[in-house]
């Protein structure tokens, strides 16, 4: 679940809020804060009442779970809304690496959430509400990436290839959501929510590929060391997203969450928090001054990514 790893990550590593260069205006600097500090308290508030919610659904509360779940969508949009008008309102670069900031610890958000919903929905207990509330959520999911996408221009020229990898790790890291909609229909026991689990599953599917267009637009802007190995990944299923069965594309998107996370100083075995262990957050921490940014990509790993797209994809998809 590199999704909901990356999501933690991103809350725990910005106990900070971003930080403004000396020349940036006082009045900036206040607005940026202020607007970083305020999705993160919605973030926080969302991820408590998501794990509340998954607690529970296992124990059959369903009126719990649906206050659960109405404070987990409520507070994510909050942090969404506030991100998008720090990015509408954005003049500045630095106010525009603010905005990016917000936006992702927005976006990381919505990653668990929707994990979280597509795991439940066959689970019993709320399960209409839970239904319902994935397709907004893939929806603000998505308007994220579309924000973060239009601020690559606007940020300082050397945080272009970490923004360009956060948007990257945000809309292709995994398929959770895929896998856990397809085994969901598989059990053939969601009754009345079979249609729009049915319709989920189709608009997660197109989200990624989405997402995929989206990183070939901007595969020039990557760090260099990563447009291989992911021009190699994309070169051979955008297009087909939708043909793939839900196993493959998660192994997919499982390629491309390690070329992140391996190049970019990510790894599932590092510890959550640290800002070195999760794609985003690593990412993250390069892209506001606490990591070493995109630098250090070793030529061993990019070799054995290489190997595993010719291999792995090329024995899948023929």
């Amino acid at each position: 679940m590199s999704q909901f790893r990356r999501s933690v990550a991103v809350v725990a590593t910005i106990a900070a809020v971003v930080a403004v260069p000396a020349t940036a205006s006082a009045k900036t600097s206040f607005v940026s804060k202020n607007s970083v500090a305020a999705v993160q308290t919605n973030v926080a508030n969302a991820a408590t009442a998501t794990k509340r919610l998954q607690r529970y659904v296992r124990l059959g509360d369903t009126a719990r779970a649906q206050r659960q779940l109405k404070l987990a969508r409520s507070q994510s949009a909050a942090a969404s809304r506030t991100a998008r008008r720090l990015a509408n309102a954005a003049d500045t670069q630095t106010e525009s690496a603010a905005a990016a900031q917000a936006l992702t610890i927005a976006g990381s958000q919505y990653d668990s959430l929707l994990e979280t919903l597509t795991a439940l929905v066959d689970d019993g207990p709320a399960q209409t509400p839970i239904a319902g509330a994935i397709q907004p959520t893939i929806a603000g999911k998505a308007q994220i990436i579309a924000f973060l996408t239009n601020l690559l221009d606007e940020v300082p020229a050397s945080a272009q290839p970490i923004l360009a990898s956060i948007i990257a790790s945000l809309g292709t890291g995994d398929a959770d959501e895929v896998v856990n909609l397809d085994n969901a229909l598989n059990t053939g026991g969601l009754g009345s929510v079979t249609g729009i689990v049915t319709q989920c599953l189709a608009m997660a599917t197109a989200a990624i590929e989405a997402a995929m267009q989206i990183i070939q637009g901007i595969l020039p802007m990557l760090p260099v060391d990563v447009q291989g190995p992911l021009g190699g990944i994309l070169s051979q299923v955008t297009g087909i997203v939708g043909s793939i069965v839900p196993a493959v594309l998660d192994m997919v998107t499982g390629l491309i969450d390690g070329v992140l996370g391996g190049l970019l100083g990510g790894g599932d075995s590092a510890t959550p928090g640290t800002g070195s262990g999760d794609g985003v957050g690593g990412l993250l921490g390069g892209l506001f001054g606490s990591g070493s940014g995109a630098g250090g990509i070793g030529g061993g790993i990019i070799g054995t990514v290489m190997n595993l797209v010719s291999s792995v994809l090329g024995g899948l998809l023929g």
